[in-house]
């Protein structure tokens, strides 16, 4: 299957005329249902720290990258990193989880602590740190003293879906007994409204012309 870049509009807000002559390929989605779909439709993947949710996905999931690709799967773009994920979404409690939201840890767990890796968005090479407390890509420097380094996506029943180096890919657990979870630093909401998305799809050769065609298709 070919890769493409999805992106996401409010039916309010896009021009199917304009849409429907572009020749790009679009549908409907309920977003919380959506993310959960997509989540539960890769359940077993393998981990791949690192992976694109691009050219990676969905073949191949790190945890945040599984979070941003069930986010573009349902019509809306978020921030790559956990840490990031988690300040760029609204706080809600426990007792509010629904499914399609999201769940955010420190797992006091050190995988990285050396080395760096290219920012796409900051367009340079950033440290590896073991768990981060600042923002790096979304609002830069933004504290969170507890630390975030994991991100989950609730399904729903208790359920948790994440994926995780220690057991080999994308994974649904009990989220009261995943060891990923025990310290749980907060829960997000993207999707605010229970609203339909159209999701465009854009094939890749098309990448440098994004903002212009989405300026084209919305209202």
């Amino acid at each position: 299957m070919a890769k493409v870049y999805r992106i996401g509009f409010s039916e309010a807000e896009i021009n199917r005329g304009v849409l429907s002559k572009s020749g790009l390929t679009s549908h409907t989605v309920s977003p919380r249902e959506q993310i959960v779909l997509s989540a539960k439709a890769v359940l077993g993947r393998p981990y791949k720290r690192g992976a694109s949710v691009v050219s990676d996905a969905p073949e191949a999931f790190d945890c945040s990258s599984l979070s941003a690709w069930v986010a573009v799967e349902a019509g809306y773009a978020i921030p790559r990193i956990s840490i990031d994920q988690y300040v760029f979404m609204s706080k809600i409690k426990k007792t509010d989880l629904k499914p399609g939201d999201f769940i955010f840890s420190n797992t006091g767990k050190i995988i990285h602590t050396e080395g760096s890796y290219f920012s796409q968005v900051l367009g340079r090479e950033v440290k590896e740190e073991p768990i981060r407390t600042e923002t790096l890509e979304y609002k830069p420097g933004t504290q969170v003293p507890e630390g975030v380094d994991h991100v989950g996506i609730y399904v729903g029943g208790g359920k948790v879906i994440h994926a995780t180096k220690s057991l080999g890919g994308v994974v649904e657990e009990d989220l009261a007994t995943a060891e990923n979870f025990q310290n749980i630093i907060g829960y997000g909401r993207l999707v605010e409204k229970d609203e339909k998305r159209v999701v465009v799809a854009v094939p890749l050769e098309q990448k440098d012309r994004l903002q212009e065609i989405r300026k084209q298709i919305q209202l």
